[in-house]
């Protein structure tokens, strides 16, 4: 039997359609992001499903039941940007691609694609993200990898070939390294699930720095929804205290200066 309190469903207007349809366009999210996406840029709030509905009815998506299924695991993060960084090698249609993931922002500090994942490439390109750390006044405490033969000597537990080019770098730059468990890409999984966006998204774009820069300032469903958080955003909250004040500083002084 209907309630006869409950009100009553009213149907999308041509506009709000009009609205979910640019929205998606612009972002690619799916329908539970999609809903902040549209209130932070469009001021207009318009249900979950609704939007869902929508996306369904015009091909834009598609029922997937693994995403009602129960967490197995509970997402952990650090408090502050810098902390700890990801990385990991992917392999993209034979291109090989590199990219270092900021674990408390979600932001990519830089990322960069080649012909060979090498020791040489992967100090290359941490050696931007650690420039990308340093113009907040900050640096890299932490990197997580896996056990990768770009990262240890002997690509494996048992380093019976000694220290790896890329360890020798971490230790000189004062960076710890923490390695992935073998068999469990979970550890590292925030770079690996970063890597499903980049295998749908990355044809998009002219070049990775349009990609990366697109991604940044999407909203991530692992920040503040209610704020329409994106990784920059997040990245910037996130900083030490030292971070921000010598930013202050630095500011300051430019504008005495002036």
């Amino acid at each position: 039997m209907l309630d006869r309190k409950r009100r009553p469903r009213t149907p999308l207007s041509d506009e709000e359609k009009r609205i979910i349809e640019g929205a998606y366009n612009e972002s690619f999210l799916g329908a539970r992001l999609l809903r902040y996406h549209i209130r932070k840029h469009y001021k207009r709030n318009i249900s979950h499903n609704k939007i869902h509905q929508h996306l369904l009815a015009v091909g834009l998506a598609r029922p997937n039941p693994r995403k009602q299924k129960k967490r197995k695991r509970c997402r952990y993060e650090r408090k502050h940007s810098l902390s700890l960084v990801h990385a990991d090698w992917l392999d993209y249609d034979g291109v090989q691609v590199i990219a270092f993931e900021d674990d408390a922002s979600r932001k990519i500090l830089s990322i960069d694609e080649f012909a060979h994942a090498t020791a040489g490439n992967t100090i290359a390109v941490l050696q931007r993200a650690e420039d990308a750390a340093g113009a907040y006044r900050g640096r890299i405490l932490e990197v997580n990898t896996d056990q990768g033969t770009q990262f240890y000597a002997s690509g494996g537990e048992k380093k019976s070939k000694g220290i790896s080019r890329f360890e020798r770098y971490l230790y000189v730059r004062g960076i710890n390294h923490t390695s992935s468990k073998r068999n469990n890409p979970q550890t590292n999984g925030k770079i690996e699930r970063w890597f499903q966006e980049y295998r749908r998204h990355r044809w998009r774009f002219d070049g990775t720095y349009a990609f990366a820069e697109w991604y940044n300032n999407r909203i991530h469903g692992a920040l503040d929804l209610e704020c329409g958080e994106t990784p920059n955003d997040a990245f910037v909250r996130k900083l030490r205290s030292e971070s921000i004040l010598g930013m202050f500083l630095e500011w300051n002084e430019r504008e005495v200066s002036l």
